[in-house]
């Protein structure tokens, strides 16, 4: 029930920063704001792909998908943020930085709900063998 709220309330807050961004792109024009939204989008984009194809394709293993999304990741993050300029070649680490301030709490929410997921489908067994072992 949660995931499926926060599903929404994203999807919904991806919807009205869309909306926001294409009526003030259209009035204004591609002002600094603007474009920092555009690039945010199409940065999550690719990072969706990136990771799509990191679990899907590249590898099964948990603990080296887990390594080689964070690395790869990080990498995009970095060479995305170099050419719209995020970052200068002084501080290219912060690219890895930024990516693990996103990622570490996203891990553990998502393994909070993963574990919530699994203790309600486990009580709903538990349900089902009590209700069989009676009748």
């Amino acid at each position: 029930m949660i995931k499926e709220i926060l599903k929404r309330t994203f999807l919904f807050a991806g919807i009205i920063i869309s909306a926001v961004f294409f009526v003030s792109f259209l009035s204004v024009g591609m002002k600094p704001e603007i474009l920092l939204v555009f690039e945010i989008f199409v940065l999550s984009f690719f990072v969706n792909v990136i990771q799509y194809f990191v679990k899907q394709v590249i590898c099964t293993n948990f603990l080296a998908n887990i390594m080689i999304e964070y690395f790869s990741v990080s990498v995009f993050v970095f060479l995305y943020g170099y050419f719209v300029e995020w970052f200068y070649r002084s501080n290219w680490w912060m690219a890895f930085v930024y990516v693990a301030v996103v990622y570490v709490p996203v891990y553990f929410l998502d393994m909070a709900v993963v574990k919530r997921d699994i203790d309600f489908i486990n009580l709903q067994l538990e349900r089902r063998r009590e209700k069989d072992d009676k009748t």
